[in-house]
């Protein structure tokens, strides 16, 4: 087996997967198993590219330079200067960077409306169905069913300024020795694009004497919205 004849044939089939996905990305058709897929085949192209250098490492050199008078060919100028141009482009985000960039995307999916990505009767649906489901779990103290909308890793603010997370929130279910009712009540939900949604509400608690505002992120991931961030505060008093 010739390691060069491996090497690049692995730097083609790795490339054509990246070059697939990328495509995906760029007109906007990601999901999570795409952008898990580009990422770690990103990993593997690097490293692939790092033994196809070795193996070609004395072709590579004798592209760079003309053997003759040693000068720096012009094959070599031209796509160092593209690449630069390219990284400046986007490290800067000029406006014509940022125009390719979701050229893809806009050609797909067409012009979107000011008012959002997405209607605002789904975001509202989504909306009133995730915040149902957590308090009813809650309510329950369904601890299978609350991780379902709000992961473990969940960051929550309470009404006290501390930090909890999803986890701790099934640690005080499983604590608690008497019955607690949850009701929320969705007072606007907006998406930020078609994958995120910001809800802002009030919950009130059978074991509290007041009711809570609270805000939520929502993120759909796979196909299934979860609660990924909230934030809990006393209404202001006026």
């Amino acid at each position: 087996m010739k390691s060069k004849n491996l090497v690049s044939l692995s730097v083609a089939a790795v490339f054509f997967v990246l070059a697939v996905t990328g495509l995906l990305i760029y007109f906007g058709q990601g999901s999570h198993l795409v952008d898990h897929t580009h990422a770690w085949f990103g990993v593997l192209f690097v490293a692939a590219s790092i033994f196809h250098i070795v193996n070609n490492w004395a072709s590579i050199t004798g592209y760079t330079k003309n053997r003759r008078t040693g000068a720096i060919q012009k094959e070599f100028v031209i796509p160092v200067v593209i690449a630069a141009i390219f990284a400046l482009g986007i490290g800067f985000d000029l406006p014509v960077f940022e125009k390719l960039a979701n050229a893809g995307k806009n050609l797909v999916r067409g012009e979107r409306p000011r008012g959002g990505p997405m209607a605002q009767a789904k975001v509202d649906s989504i909306a009133s169905a995730i915040e149902t489901a957590y308090a009813t779990a809650y309510t329950k103290g369904d601890t299978g069913a609350l991780a379902a909308v709000m992961p473990v890793k969940t960051a929550l603010l309470t009404e006290a300024g501390t930090i909890l997370n999803g986890s701790d929130i099934q640690k005080n279910i499983l604590k608690r020795t008497g019955p607690e009712v949850m009701k929320t009540k969705v007072d606007h939900a907006e998406a930020l694009d078609d994958h995120l949604i910001l809800v802002y509400g009030t919950a009130t608690n059978s074991t509290a004497t007041s009711p809570s505002v609270y805000t939520h992120l929502l993120k759909e991931q796979d196909k299934k919205w979860q609660i990924i961030a909230a934030q809990r505060a006393f209404p202001s008093v006026q």
